[in-house]
């Protein structure tokens, strides 16, 4: 079939395939390939560092596990942006106020 330029190499509904904890899962949506296989394989990872640890543990406790060790690491993420975010506003009001009394003399 040929390729559709216009979706800029995205695979749109046709899905992809990934392997996740030894499962096979077609994955539809906007996103580029690769983007997916690497979503898949940073899961996959997470799960097999879980299972590592908790041997005895069902595929549905470890995808569990997994998701709140991502779910964490995403807070912790968005809290030090939202960290940043406030040290960069309150240095660019320092340098407003700096840059208007040097206008004001």
């Amino acid at each position: 079939m040929p390729s559709n330029k216009a979706d800029n190499g995205r695979q749109g509904n046709k899905g992809v395939e990934v392997e996740i904890f030894g499962q096979k899962y077609v994955i539809r949506g906007n996103e580029d390939e690769a983007y997916i296989h690497q979503l898949a394989a940073y899961v996959d990872t997470r799960m097999r560092e879980i299972h590592g640890r908790l041997h005895f543990a069902t595929p549905a406790k470890v995808a569990v596990l997994a998701a709140f060790n991502i779910a964490h690491e995403l807070l912790n993420i968005k809290k030090e942006m939202e960290d940043h975010d406030s040290v960069l506003a309150e240095k660019a009001d320092k340098l407003l106020e700096l840059i208007s009394l040097e206008f004001k003399t």
